[in-house]
């Protein structure tokens, strides 16, 4: 090889590196949900942010495990499909922890980096988060908090409809999914209707939900006109979300006539996310979610 070639190779290596990097500092980019700012926030800590690593799943797509704690200023990260790839469709994706922690990575950034790589755009949001005093009660109200984050749900949503057409996402195919505690947002956007219905603002309503192995804490009075179609997967041995909250629940999208689907596997136990060794049809539940979007309508089957 002569010094031209090596030259050349060197550059193409050095220019495809730059991209790369590039690409990488903007798919974890942190935005603030709440750009200019949240008036009258009740969620305040005396402290800074928290943010602890945790051991990663060898199958983790990130290679990442951080969870988030003390989270009172909200924001995201954004992942957008590769240029070419886009389906139109965009999901928010809520992690859980029980309203105190938030497992960014585990139960947010693995599955973005799934979807999007399919053609699925997603916002992993961290939303505000609460805290436990020494009596094992929340600090903030819990009416007072889950105003807040329910907000901070509706905003994630509300974003992406706004930049739909920069981001290249369809506004009319735009939806919400949690896992754990992040189910609670996202059925509870999912059930309560959007009473504004002011043509002047951008709704929050989502299109459709997920529920992976979500905490559904009151029975839910859904109806066929304002509840989107429904995605939920649990554990037969899941012993904190059970799975009987979730059939539960589908039961009750049955009777409503609303589209829904469920996946009940055998074995998982809580929290699996997209780690696939604590059971063998657990694998498939990504690709599930993805086809049952094709069923829907959302992604156009080619």
């Amino acid at each position: 090889m002569n010094l031209k070639n090596i030259s050349i190779t060197l550059l193409t290596i050095g220019l495809s590196l730059t991209l790369r990097l590039t690409a990488d500092a903007q798919t974890f980019e942190e935005k603030p949900l709440w750009p200019s700012g949240i008036k009258d926030n009740p969620v305040k800590y005396t402290t800074a942010e928290e943010m602890v690593n945790f051991e990663v799943n060898p199958e983790s797509i990130s290679k990442k495990n951080r969870v988030f704690r003390k989270v009172s200023v909200p924001t995201y990260v954004l992942h957008l499909p590769p240029p070419g790839k886009e389906t139109g469709v965009a999901v928010v994706i809520c992690p859980g922890g029980g309203f105190v922690d938030n497992w960014f990575d585990r139960e947010g950034t693995d599955l973005a980096l799934w979807l999007k790589e399919r053609g699925v755009a997603s916002l992993v949001l961290k939303y505000r988060l609460n805290s436990r005093d020494s009596t094992k009660n929340f600090v903030t109200p819990r009416d007072t908090y889950f105003e807040a984050a329910f907000d901070d749900a509706k905003q994630a949503i509300i974003t992406l409809r706004k930049d739909a057409s920069k981001l290249k996402i369809d506004p009319n195919k735009i939806g919400i999914a949690g896992f754990s505690a992040g189910g609670t947002l996202a059925v509870e956007l999912a059930a309560t209707d959007d009473v504004t219905k002011d043509p002047g603002k951008v709704s929050w309503k989502p299109n459709f939900a997920g529920l992976f192995y979500g905490a559904l804490l009151k029975n839910y009075s859904v109806h066929k006109e304002s509840c989107p179609p429904v995605f939920i997967i649990n554990a037969h041995d899941d012993k904190l979300t059970t799975a009987a909250k979730s059939v539960e629940f589908y039961s009750s999208l049955l009777k409503a006539g609303i589209s829904a689907e469920m996946h009940i596997y055998n074995k998982g136990s809580h929290g699996f996310a997209m780690d696939f060794t604590k059971g063998e049809t657990l694998k498939y539940w990504p690709e599930s979610f993805l086809a049952w979007l094709t069923d829907i309508g959302m992604i156009q089957k080619k």
